[in-house]
């Protein structure tokens, strides 16, 4: 059975739509350290973190996810209309989120206290994980299967795992799948309880990496067995694991991670060769790129070109898995008019010996291997493809 992908819809720090993110990445060449991600003050310690903020969507607007569900979800419309003749209770609904609607639940606490009243407008179930899946469904009448998934950062990266496996089941012929995840105070605070923020632009798999960025945006998919668009891409596999070694530290072996990409080799009937580009995790904390490298050279050797696209979205959480899938998806419809994302460093001498590209460069891709890892231990690695040999 095939898998496709039919169409994307995204939005990040890098901008709105597919030509605002392929401007983006192609013109990474022109900027020795690009800057895309926007800088912002957050925390309620008023610290200047870079974060990677979606700036056509201002901070202070409400239901903020809402409006990046619909800015993805617009991009999408047209393929959905094409699928007119399904029937609705046979598309399903499946979006990875990390924090849902908290951010109106920070505004609507801060009204609280200043006011001593919620706010009129205010909905305690805004919050809730599966909300954004609802939302999605309402807007499109879907009425198949809807839910959400909260895995932390493998949230919509597990979100394409089950969309395939709706159709697999013969429970959905339609799956709307992808994530969605907005600024809050609630991650920027908590990253920097643990220590994870970086004091500057977040370097992956460099020597001098000191943490995180943390971003937001949004990511839809239209999965099918039928391919109603030219030049589709397939989803050719995806593999899990969960280590559970640590709440939040990833387990230094790797092996969680090696079982994952493993799995999705496997799910793909594909060998660690035939992947031209790995999308890694690649987080730029210290102990993240030290495992994730580890892990890679143990599947893949020096063999497989390898970036993190962090810097230049900032780490968007729950919707990390499927903005990264999407930025694989747009490299391999490109078919090498693309830059590849490029993580320059000054020293990389203590990592295992992988791949990183260092310099702009455009390359045709067949396959590419996409990694979300997060807390917990649970990993999960996708594959996705031009065509199926």
């Amino acid at each position: 059975m095939t898998f496709w992908l039919n169409d994307l819809g995204i939005v990040s720090a890098m901008g709105k739509g597919i030509e605002d993110t392929i401007f983006s990445l192609n013109n990474l060449q022109h900027n020795e350290a690009p800057r895309l991600l926007k800088t912002k003050k957050l925390s309620t310690e008023d610290l200047p973190f870079y974060v990677g903020h979606v700036d056509c969507v201002p901070l202070n607007q409400k239901r903020r996810i809402n409006t990046l569900i619909d800015i993805a979800l617009e991009q999408i419309l047209p393929t959905l209309n094409s699928f007119s003749h399904i029937d609705k209770s046979r598309i399903a609904v499946v979006v990875g989120t990390s924090t849902s609607g908290v951010h109106d639940g920070e505004q609507a606490r801060a009204d609280h206290d200043s006011k001593g009243v919620w706010p009129s407008d205010f909905l305690y179930a805004d919050q809730e994980l599966a909300t954004p899946s609802h939302y999605i469904a309402q807007k499109v009448g879907a009425l198949g299967p809807c839910y959400s998934i909260s895995t932390a950062c493998t949230s919509s990266a597990k979100a394409l795992i089950s969309a395939k496996a709706l159709i697999t089941a013969d429970l959905a012929d339609v799956v709307i799948c992808g994530g969605v995840d907005s600024l809050c105070k609630l991650t920027i605070n908590g990253f920097n309880a643990l220590a994870s923020m970086s004091t500057g632009m977040c370097k992956p798999f460099c020597d001098e990496r000191d943490g995180i960025n943390i971003g937001e945006g949004a990511a839809l998919f239209v999965m099918s067995k039928e391919a109603p668009l030219e030049n589709g891409v397939m989803f050719l596999g995806g593999g899990e694991s969960s280590d559970a070694h640590h709440i939040s530290a990833p387990d230094p072996s790797g092996n969680g991670a090696k079982s994952a990409m493993k799995a999705a080799l496997a799910d793909a009937d594909l060998l660690p060769s035939d992947i031209d580009y790995i999308n890694a995790h690649g987080t730029a904390t210290i102990k993240n790129d030290e495992m994730e490298a580890l892990a890679i050279n143990s599947v893949f050797g020096n063999n497989t070109s390898l970036s993190s696209s962090k810097y230049l979205t900032g780490h968007t959480l729950g919707a990390a898995g499927a903005i990264e899938a999407g930025i694989c998806w747009l490299l391999l419809r490109g078919r090498g008019n693309i830059t590849l994302p490029f993580n320059k460093c000054s020293q990389r001498n203590k990592l295992a010996d992988v791949n990183v590209i260092e310099q702009a460069s455009t390359v045709k891709l067949n396959y590419c291997l996409s990694n979300s890892f997060a807390f917990g231990g649970n990993n999960a690695s996708l594959i996705l493809g031009t065509h199926n040999e």
